[in-house]
């Protein structure tokens, strides 16, 4: 049930590692008793990336987002708010449920999907979503297909997300000798069970890792107040995912941070945060984004010429010998699934040339995530409220667009609100997984895709008999961020806004700097300062984690430079038990409450 955990909205899924680490605990056993019948590291490996593709679909902002915001606008529509002209006309009957007996059902609970009338008020509507969600993957998977060599071959990239799930697969024996191993995973582990113990019983003490300070108690005059909502965590697994991330993300990361946070105290004593939206930190990360997936084109430009090469033909192209598709079937495919993109959004009503340049952005931002994951592998990331069309109704102004543009804008809300959960990312890490197991390419894609299939369809039951018990009305988090796109598509309807040419010049800013920031960094070898640290810094995500990354960047940074590599491998583990002490028993919280039926701790994501 939504806002129970937060699993999915870090890099790494919790979850999923539980689940590998109890199957390689249990593989151990098996490999003492059975030895031919254990599990390889390769296997494991492929269960972990089945798993966590999987958990993308049905994910914090993707398909838990989906259900319930097509059950909205039909449901809440009233004379009062006007609906039935702001909002309703302009939607397709075929892609959103309109039975108001069924979607009270949805909204209040104490109902049931296993009935015919309420299943059938379903089947037209979430058969079209589930052909656009496979069509989406179609065009994502085929995307990476094109970079998989270049990355994971050429240039080697280290993927530091999979690190951890890698060593619970191949060498979970020599881990838990670790004595390291076990003192983190025991500070890390009593934090959370004496804190869940505090959250079912307040008499117990609190150990405070979140919030461990804030600002606001602080700073409470101008300019000083500006960043009053400004916090610091101390939570274990982000210290310890953080030492297998490179050095210069983690600084570019907390600098970048505290950067726009001096930024934020420059405006308001200058007078420059009476502007609406000023400094448009959204349109900053979005730019920002924009630039890596252009960065990622360009730094793969010889190699895409070799593609083109094979595509068309010619002598000297690159080696499709491995990959699971041959480049032009890659090629093909990419294109219908983009094609097909397009014409489902102008079937809902969107204009052509605005679902083209909304795709366009959409495929480099899924290419940003991708290569910021392969070679860098933050903690987090999210851009949260940024999706392809703040762009373009910053760019036109809303009285510029049609009707059906900015319902379709509403529709498309559900894979567009952050992108903590992305198949991109995952689908490439599966590719390096493949690479480092010796399975072949064209097993781990069949891999995925069975995984994005079945795992589809297995969230969109769950979702939907979890809504129809719980109902989503009153949820912590806005009624499931349902009234999210419908409350703004009924503003910008009623009230029509002119071209923001502050927030467009905000987003031209993002993509200049961050490709400053990108050339500087292929011209000097010296340089630190990483356009990912500067996309991610505005973010919730990072809000979050720039203490922990600050913490883990020390400790990195003194153990190599004052051990070197030997002592960096023996501090491996114990920064291994961080992550995993957390997430075991932030797990086994999870799980309880999901049996008592009742909200338990989080450790992270609130």
């Amino acid at each position: 049930v939504l806002d129970s955990g937060y699993p999915t909205a870090i890099s790494l899924f919790y979850h999923v590692t539980f689940a590998i680490l109890a199957i390689a605990a249990i593989n151990l056993w098996v490999e003492k008793r059975w030895p031919r019948a254990a599990l390889s590291g390769g296997e494991i490996m492929t269960i972990y990336l089945m798993l966590a593709v999987a958990g993308a679909f049905c994910s914090h902002d993707l398909l838990q987002i989906l259900v319930p915001m097509l059950a909205y606008p039909y449901y809440n529509a009233n004379p009062q708010n006007n609906w039935q002209t702001l909002i309703l006309q302009y939607l397709k009957p075929w892609a959103v449920p309109h039975d108001p007996r069924v979607l009270a059902g949805m909204a209040v609970g104490n109902s049931s999907i296993y009935r015919w009338t309420v299943l059938g008020v379903w089947l037209r509507p979430l058969a079209f979503w589930f052909a656009f969600l496979m069509v989406m993957t179609g065009a994502l998977l085929s995307l990476n297909l094109f970079f998989r060599q270049q990355w994971t071959e050429n240039e080697r990239l280290s993927y530091p997300i999979i690190h951890i799930p890698m060593m619970i697969a191949t060498g979970l024996r020599d881990l838990l000798r670790s004595r390291l191993f076990w003192i983190a995973f025991g500070v890390a582990a009593a934090i959370d069970v004496v804190n869940g113990f505090n959250y079912l019983f307040p008499s117990i003490p609190r150990i405070p890792i979140q919030h461990a300070f804030e600002f606001r108690n602080y700073f409470v005059e101008r300019p000083w107040n500006a960043i009053a909502n400004t916090f610091i965590n101390l939570t274990p697994f982000a210290i310890g995912l953080t030492f297998f991330i490179p050095i210069d993300l983690a600084f570019s990361c907390w600098f970048f941070f505290l950067l726009y946070r001096l930024e934020l105290v420059t405006a308001a004593a200058i007078g420059l945060s009476d502007l609406p939206g000023f400094p448009f930190p959204r349109q900053q990360g979005a730019g920002g984004y924009i630039a890596l997936g252009l960065l990622a084109l360009w730094g793969a430009r010889r190699h895409l010429a070799a593609v083109a090469r094979t595509i068309l033909g010619r002598p000297g192209g690159a080696d499709e010998s491995h990959e699971p598709l041959r480049y032009r079937t890659a090629l093909l495919v990419f294109i219908v699934c983009f094609a097909a993109l397009v014409a489902m959004g102008c079937a809902l009503g969107a204009r052509l040339p605005v679902m083209v340049f909304f795709f366009v952005v959409f495929m480099l931002y899924s290419l940003a995530i991708a290569r910021m994951r392969a070679e860098l592998g933050p903690p987090g990331h999210d851009l949260h409220n940024a999706a392809p069309n703040l762009l373009i109704t910053d760019a036109l102004g809303t009285h510029n667009l049609g009707k059906g543009d900015l319902a379709t804008f509403s529709l498309f809300f559900w894979f567009n609100r952050a992108y903590r959960a992305h198949f991109s990312a995952h689908s490439m890490e599966g590719f390096k997984i493949a690479q480092l197991t010796r399975i072949t390419n064209r097993a781990i894609c069949g891999a995925m895709i069975l995984a994005s299939v079945l795992g589809s369809v297995v969230a969109l039951w769950a979702i939907l008999h979890l809504m129809m018990v719980h109902g989503y009305s009153g949820r912590l988090s806005g009624e499931a961020y349902s009234n999210e796109p419908w409350n703004l598509m009924a503003s910008m309807v009623s009230i029509p806004l002119k071209p923001n040419m502050a927030a467009t010049m905000a987003t031209v800013t993002g993509i200049v700097t961050a490709l400053a920031l990108g050339a500087l960094r292929m011209k000097f070898t010296w340089w630190m300062w990483h356009p990912v640290g500067y996309a991610t810094s505005m973010s919730w995500s990072m809000d979050h984690l720039w203490f922990c990354m600050f913490l883990g960047w020390l400790a990195k940074l003194l153990i190599t430079r004052y051990g070197g590599a030997p002592a960096y491998r023996k501090a491996m583990p114990f920064f291994v038990g961080l992550v995993l002490g957390e997430f075991v028993v932030g797990s086994l919280w999870g799980i309880w409450g999901a049996l008592a039926g009742h909200k338990v701790y989080c450790f992270w994501g609130l």
